[in-house]
């Protein structure tokens, strides 16, 4: 979610952000490292929904002490939050049964949610949750749950407002190509199963951080100055905790429920952080070097009502990462000179209008959405597909990619959709002429016939007949009606253009009369 009521929310944005991309590399031809990179989102959900429980529950832990102190005041908001909590874990262990349902169903006896097996399956998903209509069931409870939260947002909210609708949204996508497909549909029919235990623990990450939203937005409502700082707790909020190699790594950090008049003093690292203007949270700044996890540590120094300055340590995490790119053919590992050869490029954690793309030995046209059009120059030669993007406001370049270009494959000439072996004369003379097509070629390209000879044997001499074009000539369909049975026909000479402009010679081809 991204509102200012979870404080993991920059977080949260760059896992589904991650879910999301690597959603989109499935519909390309691509190898186990996008069921391996599902793997690790599902993880950092997981983590990332520890983290929201541990902070869910210090907020319900405050409410019952407020509750126990100001009953008349906090006594009917601790009921709402209690209900709050109960469906929120009522949901997230309905979502966490049908996990465990589909990889039970798919592994069989030995199966652990933790080490799934079958992750490139795309039957059992789809049997439980479109066949069995779990997934209608699922989309229905998470409406009731969406609309018992809603109930509890004063609708002047519009900011918390939209992003509840937002995060749990159950709306049917957008009709494509005149299909209509439903939300369950759009969400577990033709992914594999690792791939939809991931999209299900996102929607329980969502259900955490939509719980984390209302829960803190109840407890605005009590009057802050009826209790004691006797919960505070130290604060970090980042920009990301996933950072480019060589950017900058930029986080506020806080107190929770401060005395605006009284500003902390932190420290990290022996140094005191600067203040944010108009805000009590220091500013912590650091270029980021190392590839990995970093940690750093600090403390917040406070005066209480007393007098006495107390010290809240804390710890905090991120990840640097280096640069990286991905370009992946759409339909094959190659690209063919002559034709326009659709690639799609992304980089992980970078908008698409931030990526600059160049090719050598071709030219490249961009599309929408990080699709492109490759068209090689010269067959033998390799292209090089290089990314750069747009970084802190400097173009940096992140990885470049060989393919090898190759030439079209020739056509293979036919009649009646034969290219040799027997036919009957009768079949033969029905036929129009010569066609000429690639089998089995992923690409739209056509070849057209512009000449042929036809050639057998009579009384012991070739008798060749020539034609211009695709079709049998009159002189060729006299010399098919003398043939008998056990004469031998062939096709020959012929002469293709193809739509890259090409000329090719083809091949013979030969018939036997039965």
């Amino acid at each position: 979610m991204g509102t200012k009521y979870c404080p993991e929310a920059p977080r949260q944005r760059m896992i589904s952000l991650m879910y999301l991309v690597l959603t989109a590399m499935l519909a390309l031809n691509v190898d186990k490292t996008v069921l391996d990179a599902f793997v690790m989102v599902n993880h950092n959900f997981m983590q990332s929904i520890e983290s929201s429980i541990a902070k869910n529950q210090r907020v319900y832990d405050d409410f019952n002490n407020a509750a126990a102190e100001n009953p008349t005041k906090a006594g009917d908001l601790n009921k709402a939050v209690l209900r709050v909590k109960a469906s929120s874990d009522s949901l997230y262990q309905y979502i966490h049964s049908l996990k465990e349902l589909i990889v039970k169903k798919a592994d069989g006896p030995n199966w652990n949610i933790d080490n799934i097996i079958s992750q490139d399956d795309l039957h059992y998903s789809a049997e439980q949750m479109i066949n069995k209509k779990h997934g209608i069931e699922l989309k229905e409870a998470i409406e009731r749950y969406r609309n018992s939260l809603l109930a509890l947002v004063d609708t002047s909210n519009t900011e918390l407002v939209n992003s509840l609708q937002r995060s749990l949204d159950t709306s049917a996508p957008t009709p494509k190509d005149g299909q209509t497909p439903t939300w369950e549909s759009n969400k577990f029919e033709g992914y594999p199963l690792i791939a939809v235990i991931t999209l299900m623990s996102k929607i329980q990450s969502d259900v955490r951080n939509s719980e984390s939203d209302v829960i803190n937005h109840l407890y605005a409502q009590i009057d802050a100055t009826s209790f004691k700082f006797n919960k505070l707790q130290a604060q970090v909020i980042s920009k990301s905790d996933y950072v480019l190699q060589g950017n900058t790594y930029e986080a506020k950090v806080f107190l929770s429920a401060v005395d605006t008049t009284a500003s902390p003093v932190i420290v990290v690292g022996g140094s005191t952080l600067p203040m944010v203007p108009g805000e009590n949270a220091g500013l912590y700044k650091v270029t980021a070097g190392k590839e990995g996890k970093v940690e750093f540590r600090g403390q917040i120094n406070y005066k209480n009502p007393s007098g006495v300055v107390i010290n809240y340590p804390f710890k905090h995490e991120y990840e640097v990462a280096k640069p990286s790119m991905t370009v992946s053919p759409t339909k094959m590992n190659v690209f063919y000179a002559g034709l326009a050869n659709p690639v799609s490029i992304s980089a992980p954690g970078i908008s698409a209008s931030n990526l600059k793309v160049s090719i050598t030995n071709g030219s490249i046209e961009p599309g929408p959405e990080g699709n492109y059009l490759v068209r090689p120059d010269k067959v033998g030669v390799k292209s090089v597909i290089t990314v750069s993007a747009q970084i802190d406001g400097a173009l940096k370049e992140i990885g470049s990619t060989e393919f090898r270009v190759k030439k079209v494959p020739d056509p293979v000439a036919s009649v009646a959709n034969k290219n040799d072996g027997l036919i009957s004369r009768n079949e033969l003379e029905a036929q129009q002429g010569v066609l000429a097509k690639i089998p089995d070629f992923d690409f739209e390209m056509n070849f057209t016939v512009t000449s042929f000879v036809v050639s057998t044997s009579r009384a012991g001499f070739i008798v060749d007949k020539p034609t211009k074009g695709n079709r049998f000539s009159q002189e060729q369909r006299d010399l098919i009606k003398g043939l008998n049975a056990g004469s031998r026909l062939y096709i020959e000479s012929i002469v293709v253009k193809g739509d890259d402009g090409t000329t090719r010679n083809l091949p013979a081809i030969s018939f036997k009369i039965n």
